[in-house]
């Protein structure tokens, strides 16, 4: 690809610990004043749920100090935790043991807080804003030390603790373009030099309904474009990101400084904002080859003082194996809940549950369709009942424990598949020869009448 740019991102996820916050901060849509603590026990299962479909890092998002609440403490007891920042330790540890980074978005740490994590293995994300816009009626008005100094003291409290941090610039909260990019050139003097910072951030103000700026319009692309220039003359050897779910133009700011996508939550979305979509892999690398940039993956850690720790030394390995392998094979298989046959999470889809009917590489499940499913009247339209057999098949030959690709399929239909009559879906892998699976498949009446048969091969990545 001649004269060809590159942009990096994490392949993260998103874990939301507890909404509650004793921040008021007007922009945020995450806040919920009588949020509950996310259990040990979900935490673990949402751990090895991430783990098991090879994100890299996962970032345990939270509203800041909640323990200042009742409710909050009297769930730290009963998980049996004595401070907020136990329970914090808690999931970094758990994370490293599923092998992943962990990242802690948490609001700002102090000095005293900041020196239980030096060995926890984790980084840190702050938000930084530019002004303190404190006055009735702006953003900041109810939030209590959200403020240029706050986020400065709070670098140099996990400086000063030896901890990699990312830093991320809110922007479009009411401030003036003067003061944003003042404050960026400012923080680029103050910590581009730092061995513990590990990527910028560029975080553009989008309204969500539940945030009490939700009818503040966000910045322009102009103004965007140059909150990018300007960060990337400050910080010039740093990955400078932009959340593609927040700036759909991030292509066309290529030119300007963005280099990177930062932590992208494919598989979980981000608590943070939920009502804006995560692209999926192919979309973004879709959207960024129309303009000749190529998209890689990349670790969450950049600077040998964030890399040389022995607490992530086997969670390193292993997360560096992944992204060896996905970059090598150009083929990024992510599963992200939103298959059209089984994806819990798509809303359109079928919502078959396809893993839980395999055993011993058959996979036998039963479906009624229904006239949307139709070609002719009153019959099922093929390409269903294929797709269907297709999947089938593919789980079969899986077994939960592989993954693989379809190469090739063939298809007879024996007799037109009524609409309304429940169908009972059989698919057996017969055979394998090296990499490659091959597979069967039939649909039937409840009477046992064969309705359609399918054979096809499957390659294993």
């Amino acid at each position: 690809m001649n004269n060809s740019a590159s942009i990096s991102y994490i392949f993260s996820s998103f874990i939301g610990l507890t909404r509650t916050c004793h921040q008021r901060c007007g922009y945020c849509s995450f806040f919920e004043e009588d949020a509950p603590l996310l259990s040990l026990e979900d935490l673990r299962k949402k751990m090895i749920e991430i783990s098991s479909r090879n994100a890299t890092e996962v970032v345990l998002v939270s509203g800041e100090t909640p323990q200042e609440y009742p409710h909050i403490q009297i769930e730290l007891h009963r998980n049996g935790f004595s401070s907020y920042t136990d329970y914090l330790l808690a999931a970094c540890e758990m994370a490293l043991e599923h092998n992943l980074l962990p990242v802690l978005s948490a609001g700002y740490l102090d000095e005293f807080t900041a020196e239980r994590f030096v060995e926890a293995g984790c980084s840190v994300r702050i938000n930084l804003v530019s002004s303190s816009l404190s006055k009735p009626g702006q953003a900041l008005e109810k939030a209590r030390g959200r403020n240029p100094s706050g986020g400065k003291a709070s670098i140099e409290a996990l400086h000063k603790a030896g901890i990699p941090y990312s830093a991320g610039f809110v922007v479009g909260i009411g401030e003036t373009e003067e003061e944003r990019l003042k404050f960026i050139r400012e923080i680029g003097r103050f910590c581009t030099a730092d061995p513990y910072l590990q990527d910028v951030r560029i975080v553009p103000f989008q309204p969500g309904s539940s945030c009490a700026m939700s009818s503040r319009p966000p910045l322009p692309f102009e103004s965007i474009k140059t909150v990018l220039q300007v960060a990337r003359e400050a910080f010039p050897v740093h990955h400078i990101s932009i959340p593609p779910y927040l700036f759909y133009r991030y292509p066309a700011l290529a030119k300007d400084g963005l280099n990177d996508l930062g932590s992208v939550p494919i598989l979980t979305g981000d608590p943070s904002y939920p009502e804006f979509e995560v692209p999926s892999f192919e979309t973004m690398k879709a959207r960024l080859e129309k303009a000749n940039i190529v998209l890689f993956e990349r670790g969450s850690l950049c600077t040998p003082a964030a890399l040389n720790r022995p607490e992530i030394a086997s969670a390193l390995t292993h997360t560096r194996a992944i992204i060896e392998r996905r970059n090598a094979s150009g083929l990024n298989l992510i599963d992200n809940e939103h298959c059209f046959v089984c994806g819990t999470r798509n809303e359109n889809g079928l919502n078959i549950p396809m893993k839980e009917s395999v055993k011993d590489h058959t996979c036998t499940f039963s479906w009624t369709p229904g006239p949307a499913f139709q070609g002719y009247a009153g019959i099922v339209h093929g390409g269903i009942l294929s797709t269907l057999m297709d999947e089938a098949m593919a789980h079969a030959v899986m077994n939960n424990s592989i993954v693989a690709v379809t190469a090739d399929m063939r298809i007879r239909f024996h007799r037109p598949t009524p609409v309304g009559i429940p169908l009972k879906f059989v698919a057996t892998r017969v055979g394998q020869r090296k990499n490659l699976h091959f597979a069967r498949a039939s649909v039937l009446m409840p009477d046992g009448t064969v309705l359609a048969e399918a054979e096809g091969r499957f390659a294993e990545i």
